[in-house]
């Protein structure tokens, strides 16, 4: 059954009011001034509500101000009735959100296909609300099955890249979490920092399509097998930006960006300075420091202290300043990402 919520402080209002409303079957709650009516409506499911305008304590001006500015409460139907029949009393009820407007002494019948239809507005409003928010609730999901599936796409693609470059290293995840680290130490919004959790482990994906001889060669590479190498920025960037979605787009933009150097002698595009998107330059830095402390098929890794004169010698040059005194402020925090993620 239909609840009916009557605030009208006349009894004999009500009485008449009542006696009409159960007559079209609706269960009847009666309340006799504005408060009242909203402690009502917030232990109760009501359908409708009947607002009376002049009363004690709270009139009908305000608690309809007060229902129709409560997210729980602002779909009910509300009808003001009210003696009062000036244009601005009305206009004064309308604006504060009143669906409807009856004047006393009224119209029985108009009275009874006014509460009709607003109930059933209220219902049809109560569905199409539960069907957005199933709508809603499913595309959510839905995103969050897409962002899954994305996540792990890329997780499979870094790792196929890491185990082609050394297959024992954890290198690409604890690039991830350190340019986490510095992005969060640089103020980003926390879920530009998550992206750049999952983004930057891709940044060397291009080395798929870079071949064996020259991936793997245990020394130093000539100048041709060098612009090779350089093509693996263009290659990831290739392959990551098939799709225009946030993670993919940054993933895309680290690829590309994190050799450029900061003094414009970088690649693929000899980019300088702030040109350099900062995403790319907190991965140059973090990848640079990571290889460095990491046995390479080319090399022997590089004790602590030199690796970190390089990155310092290297900052205004290959490295953002910034991003090297935000590196070098939370180094315990970088190290203790390294101490977490060994190489197994």
């Amino acid at each position: 059954m239909q609840k009916v919520l009557l605030c009208d402080d006349e009894l004999m209002n009500r009485k008449v009011a009542s006696k009409i409303l159960i007559k079209e079957g609706f269960e009847v709650i009666e309340a006799v001034n504005g408060q009242e009516a909203i402690e009502i409506l917030v232990n109760t499911k009501i359908d409708l509500i009947l607002m009376d305008l002049m009363m004690p304590v709270m009139d009908g001006y305000e608690a309809t101000k007060i229902i129709k500015n409560t997210d729980k409460l602002s779909n009910i139907p509300l009808i003001v009735i009210s003696a009062l029949s000036d244009k601005d009393a009305i206009t004064k009820a309308l604006e504060l959100g009143a669906n409807e407007y009856v004047t006393k002494p009224f119209d029985i019948i108009e009275f009874r296909l006014r509460v009709k239809n607003a109930v059933k507005l209220g219902s049809y409003h109560t569905l199409l609300e539960e069907e957005v928010n199933k709508k809603t609730q499913e595309i959510q999901e839905a995103l969050a099955q897409v962002m899954q599936s994305e996540k792990d796409i890329l997780s499979i693609l870094g790792r196929t890249a890491e185990f082609r470059d050394n297959e024992t290293s954890a290198h690409t995840v604890r690039v991830g979490e350190m340019a986490a680290l510095i992005a969060s130490k640089l103020s980003w919004k926390e879920e530009d920092t998550e992206l750049i959790r999952l983004a930057a482990p891709m940044h060397d994906v291009g080395k798929v399509g870079i071949s064996d001889n020259i991936l793997l060669k245990p020394g130093k590479l000539d100048d041709d097998e060098f612009e090779v190498m350089k093509t693996h920025a263009q290659i990831g960037y290739s392959i990551l930006s098939q799709k225009t979605t946030p993670l993919l787009q940054l993933a895309a933009e680290i690829a590309y960006s994190h050799h450029e150097k900061y003094d414009g002698s970088g690649y693929p595009k000899g980019l300088q300075g702030d040109e350099i998107p900062l995403s790319g330059a907190i991965v140059a830095v973090v990848d640079v420091f990571d290889a460095l402390l990491s046995k390479r098929p080319y090399k022997k890794p590089f004790s602590l202290e030199s690796a970190l004169q390089i990155i310092k010698n290297d900052s205004g040059k290959h490295f953002h300043p910034l991003v090297v005194d935000t590196f070098l402020q939370h180094l315990d925090e970088i190290l203790a990402i390294r101490e977490a993620l060994k190489d197994v």
